[in-house]
């Protein structure tokens, strides 16, 4: 089912006449893949997919509405041109007068659904899939790499922009990157690089984008033999993360998946750690879809990919995954990158070790 059909569905059960979508994630995976930002840090963009049950209008104003028409338009929506000194919002709000249209930000005065859209998203289609394959071993590429080549005396800023250079050179957003060195691991959980110099530690962090969908993924170097506090910590860290993968299967509630990565903090001697920085969730068109918490509702389903980030203390495994009726799929696994394979009681997974 293709995304405006799985759409049009939706609109049809909840008796919606109309969707509104400017989101630059919305827009990119109802396309297909293509962009609505001119401004790349905006939420939403300047072309509003209008889509119901018989059509699919492009409403952009006339500063992008022939460009939007002509290059990302793989919908074949009617273009509508709003000249750009008319407001959009009573655009919008006269076009929906007497109907029931939604969106995914309530311009116009319509209802927002953004979190309904998301659940609509979430299952990924098989081309979805094969794009994050290729998405995945790019991005762990780069950020093996970047790791490799980095050296003592460079700063952490020196390769951030190393990192964010070879993704761009590949199309890749680098939409977060983090980089942390020696104490800065240990006291921060996002280490934004600074202008301090590398001595004996390095974690690089990547959140990258391509075709709309975010790979997220972590490694760590260490230039000197590792301590053994910091080898003991990322031994559990490892084990925490395994079980995290391992645990997923369909139909399993937020909840019960939680309260079972509280309990291995627990058993690891660690409890608490949890509380220092979130744990991740289902990934796709955002860096997270939502954020797994205690109390978050919902369950999740094979088909969907996640990206789960436990830490303890100057450790931290991530990676992005797929689940599937056969188990875990991990986008960001390459050969070159040295790994061991974990047993738990859900099964076995290969983690990545600190170089």
């Amino acid at each position: 089912m293709d995304h405006v059909t799985r759409v049009r569905a939706w609109l049809k059960e909840q008796s919606y006449d109309g969707v509104i979508l400017s989101r630059r994630d919305n827009f990119t995976w109802i396309s297909g893949g293509a962009k609505n930002a001119v401004c790349t840090n905006a939420e939403a963009g300047i072309g509003y997919y209008v889509i119901s049950a018989g059509e699919v209008k492009l409403l952009a104003d006339s500063s992008d509405a022939p460009r939007m028409g002509a290059e990302q338009n793989p919908l074949g929506g009617e273009v509508v041109l709003v000249p750009w000194y008319e407001s959009m919002d009573a655009f919008i709000r006269e076009m929906a007068d007497g109907k029931t249209y939604v969106s995914d930000t309530g311009i116009g005065g319509t209802k927002n659904v953004q979190s309904q859209l998301v659940d609509l998203r979430l299952r990924l289609d098989p081309e979805e899939v094969e794009r994050y394959r290729e998405i995945g071993q790019a991005c762990a590429q780069i950020v093996e790499g970047v790791c490799r080549d980095a050296k003592p005396g460079q700063t952490e800023e020196e390769v951030a922009a190393d990192l964010k250079c070879r993704c761009i050179r590949q199309g890749i957003s680098p939409d977060c990157v983090l980089v942390g060195s020696d104490e800065r691991i240990l006291n921060y959980r996002h280490p934004v690089p600074t202008d301090k110099k590398i001595e004996k530690s390095l974690m690089v962090v990547l959140g990258g984008e391509k075709y709309g969908l975010n790979i997220s993924m972590t490694r760590m170097v260490y230039f000197a033999s590792v301590p053994e506090e910091i080898r003991e910590r990322y031994e559990k860290t490892a084990y925490i993360f395994a079980c995290m993968q391992c645990m997923m299967k369909e139909g399993l509630s937020y909840r019960e998946y939680f309260r079972k990565v509280q309990e291995l903090y627990r058993e690891a001697g660690w409890d608490g750690q949890w509380q220092k920085h979130h744990q991740g969730g289902p990934t796709g068109y955002a860096c997270r879809e939502f954020i797994a918490g205690p109390d978050t509702e919902g369950k999740m389903f094979c088909g969907e990919a996640f990206a789960w980030n436990p830490t303890i203390e100057g450790t931290k495994c991530e990676e992005t995954t797929y689940l599937t009726a056969d188990g875990v799929e991990t986008f960001t696994r390459t050969k070159e990158w040295p790994s061991h394979v974990v047993e738990t009681p859900y099964g076995d997974y290969e983690v990545a070790d600190i170089l």
